[in-house]
């Protein structure tokens, strides 16, 4: 274990547990670097950039904060993006339902399995799709399991009773894939060449967003005559990757002058963040009117009064959906193997470690055009039968 040392948090009240050698600000840094801020809204409206780390703090017990660190630190959890996540359903999920059971910070080994069972129902009622439910069961369980290794704790408060399940074969959730037509229409609709950049930096590189956000202009490379970007992909592993002329004009003129600090900058002159570029994506994808059905445009609190229909719900949408990072990746993935790249060189394109996960976006797109073969084949035996005009003119009485 590492040794400990208390030091006042930012808000008062309970101790920081940090470490107490000569190692203290290495490791603090690194703490930091791997878990990253996030966006708060101060009591005055204001937002400001927060350390997740003292976030987390604020919100559980100090016992519980070294555990949750320790836990996170562990070489089973490698990706940082999966760090970030985990420490998020602490604070804006488990924190504040604990506080909702009358405990004033989240302490592990505060819930029952009465408690987990009576969250799950709930969440399930708000219609929260099952995968984010067992995500955030999984991740509780996870430290709870880690943490009882090293301390008493009450049993585990999560069973598998209360674990969704989760239909892998589920296309309805499945990142959705644009075509070529859509991609180039966000494109179109761009109003700055920043977001330009954004869009096709994430689509040609099929980058996740993190890798992105979190890289420096110290990470720009001159190979051959070429821009390279120097990124480091899931489970830390470092990629150095060519840019197209185009990204690398926009690119060059977004770092001008700058020599250090993050390579994309937000409109705040911050470092941009995953919530940026979905917020950049979702406003193309609304004004390009990419997976979206017409209701979005005329019912989100735009009917007349005296229309009762039901109004357009964009988050119980069949239709509608946020384009989001994931699915220009997934786009641009399935893009490469509709133009018929041979999978092992996708496969390493994409840094999917095993090869099931690049044949699975193979296989989504196969089965929906299979389905749409298979259903057009059924629909054919009835190609020259119509209701007769006996039947119409019956039908049409019996409505009356």
């Amino acid at each position: 274990m590492i040794r400990t040392s208390s030091v006042a948090p930012r808000s008062g009240g309970s101790t920081l547990e940090l470490p107490a050698d000569d190692l203290a600000a290495s490791i603090r840094r690194k703490l930091d670097a791997d878990l990253g801020t996030v966006r708060v809204r101060r009591p005055d409206g204001t937002l400001a950039r927060m350390a997740r780390l003292e976030l987390l703090a604020e919100d559980v017990t100090p016992e519980t904060w070294t555990l949750t660190l320790h836990w996170l630190t562990s070489t089973r959890r490698g990706s940082v993006n999966t760090k970030r996540n985990y420490l998020d359903d602490i604070r804006t999920t488990w924190a504040p339902y604990a506080r909702t059971l009358g405990q004033e910070r989240f302490a592990l080994g505060c819930f029952t399995s009465d408690d987990i069972r009576s969250w799950r129902m709930h969440q399930e009622a708000q219609g929260a799709p099952p995968t984010t439910i067992a995500r955030r069961l999984n991740m509780l369980s996870s430290l709870h399991k880690y943490a009882a290794e090293r301390m008493d704790l009450p049993r585990n408060p999560v069973t598998q009773d209360d674990r969704p399940k989760v239909d892998k074969g589920n296309t309805s959730t499945s990142t959705p894939v644009l075509e070529i037509a859509d991609i180039q229409a966000l494109c179109d609709v761009a109003e700055t060449e920043f977001d330009c950049l954004v869009l096709q930096l994430l689509y040609t590189l099929a980058g996740r967003v993190t890798e992105m956000c979190e890289a420096d202009v110290t990470d720009i490379v001159r190979r051959t005559g070429r821009i390279h970007v120097d990124v480091t992909r899931k489970e830390n592993k470092d990629r150095v990757l060519p840019l197209p002329a185009a990204v690398a004009d926009m690119l060059t003129d977004h770092i001008t002058g700058r020599t250090a600090g993050p390579l994309l900058l937000g409109a705040d002159r911050e470092r941009l963040t995953r919530h940026d570029v979905d917020g950049i994506l979702t406003r193309l994808g609304h004004k390009a009117r990419i997976l979206t059905c017409p209701d979005a445009y005329t019912g989100r609190g735009r009917r007349r009064k005296d229309d009762d229909r039901p109004r357009h719900s964009f988050r119980t949408c069949k239709v509608c959906r946020d384009i989001t990072p994931h699915v220009l990746r997934a786009s641009r993935i399935t893009h490469m193997l509709d133009a018929k790249v041979p999978l092992a060189e996708v496969q390493a394109f994409a840094d999917h470690d095993n090869p099931a996960t690049t044949v699975g976006y193979w296989n989504r797109r196969k089965v929906a055009e299979r389905n749409a073969e298979l259903v057009d084949a059924g629909a054919s035996i009835f190609a020259d039968r119509r209701p007769s005009t006996l039947d119409h003119t019956h039908q049409q009485e019996a409505t009356a």
